[in-house]
């Protein structure tokens, strides 16, 4: 993996997370749910860079210069000795994100356990609600989700057994363990940025706070509320904690602030805030891929051939004996490779087809501007010679 793509990942990823971080303090008034879609989109967008950053964009801005002459490919060279250091990040990066993937993966088999192993307890508003081994009330599941209560939810009272109901439907509705799946899956593969901790650990406190502001709408008072979480977290003492614990998040004095200083917002508002979000960071993602190509003039350093892959003949044209020369028009990234080819002087079908085959083979050394990489379209002259 070339240097130049370990960079700019790291860059655009770290750009995107530091936007979300920005966002987040600017809604600081707004609503807990429209601060968790903020964290989602950032973690997302910014894992994107991971897949984008290997695609080559259709679209890019040409920069118009005067006419200049073509250059064509030197001689090939020896190939450089290439730096190790991008397969030892590499590899110090598959072995952190598989050490965290696996341990999602410990969190989903001991929920899946104490699933399998759970009693009926009652119907719920989109979710079967079961008795099972778990010290905290939690949501578990994404196609089929299922509602965890403790033993001891057999004697709650009423009022109780209601707030921690509708905490944990506003889980369900608001689709929180596929959110929490995401959330694990996208530290996991940016674990190496302390902004994708930080967000991570944001957006579990903030789908916590955005199901408390559900309970609120549900009419149960903040206080009453409040002594109910108290005593649901005296009695927490197990080890399961995975998937949307009620006692999980947020710290209870954090929780408690925001019951007693949250104020139903406007619905339309929140729904606005709650769609501009993700297409602003999809955009950012978007253009932060957007690529200048420059041709070559003066101040532009052309790209020079490391290493070359000679075409082929094709028996049809050997035996007709063609000869001659195929122009391409390509664009050398700063990825070494050739991209966008295009045949601007056609020899033969086949003679055409290998020249690309060939082309794609080659590695460059990227052309520069004041001494940085940069995309540069030139052309490439292919000779057919018969010995």
């Amino acid at each position: 993996m070339p240097e130049t793509y370990l960079i700019s990942v790291a860059m655009k990823s770290t750009l995107l997370l530091a936007t979300g971080c920005l966002l987040l303090r600017l809604l600081r008034g707004r609503s807990a749910e429209s601060r968790h879609l903020v964290c989602l989109a950032s973690l997302l967008s910014a894992t994107s860079v991971l897949l984008l950053a290997l695609w080559s964009p259709h679209w890019s801005v040409m920069i118009t210069v005067p006419a200049q002459q073509a250059a064509g490919p030197v001689a090939s060279s020896t190939a450089s000795p290439v730096d190790r250091w991008p397969m030892a990040a590499l590899i110090v990066w598959a072995i952190g994100a598989l050490v965290l993937l696996m341990r999602g993966l410990g969190g989903w088999v001991v929920l899946t356990g104490a699933r399998r192993t759970s009693t009926y307890f009652r119907d719920g508003d989109g979710a079967e609600v079961r008795i099972a081994d778990v010290a905290t009330p939690l949501t578990c599941g994404v196609l089929r989700p299922m509602i965890l209560l403790p033993a001891s939810a057999r004697a709650w009272e009423s009022e109780r057994l209601r707030a921690v109901l509708l905490h944990e439907s506003a889980h369900v509705d608001r689709g929180d363990c596929l959110a929490k799946y995401a959330t694990q899956a996208a530290r996991a593969l940016l674990w190496w940025n302390p902004l994708a901790w930080i967000i991570a650990a944001r957006a579990g406190r903030e789908q916590e706070l955005a199901c408390d502001e559900g309970v609120l709408r549900g009419g149960i008072a903040p206080e009453i509320y409040a002594t109910f979480l108290m005593e649901i977290a005296r009695e927490c003492r197990g080890r399961l904690l995975f998937g949307c614990a009620m006692a999980g998040g947020p710290a209870l004095g954090e929780r408690f602030r925001h019951l007693f200083e949250w104020r139903e917002g406007s619905p339309s508002s929140t729904r606005r805030t709650a769609l501009a979000i993700p297409l602003l960071l999809a955009l950012m993602t978007t253009v932060s891929f957007a690529q200048k190509i420059y041709k070559i003039v003066p101040g532009i350093v052309p790209p020079k051939v490391l290493e070359k892959v000679e075409p082929n003949y094709t028996d049809e044209a050997r035996a007709a004996k063609i000869e001659g020369t195929v122009a391409l028009s390509v664009v050398v990234g700063t990825d070494q490779r050739a991209r966008d080819i295009k045949i601007i002087k056609s020899l033969d079908s086949g003679l055409d087809a290998n020249a690309i085959k060939s082309i794609k083979a080659w590695k460059f050394q990227p052309g520069t501007k004041d001494g940085k990489p940069v995309a540069v379209r030139a052309r490439i002259d292919v000779n057919y010679r018969l010995k």
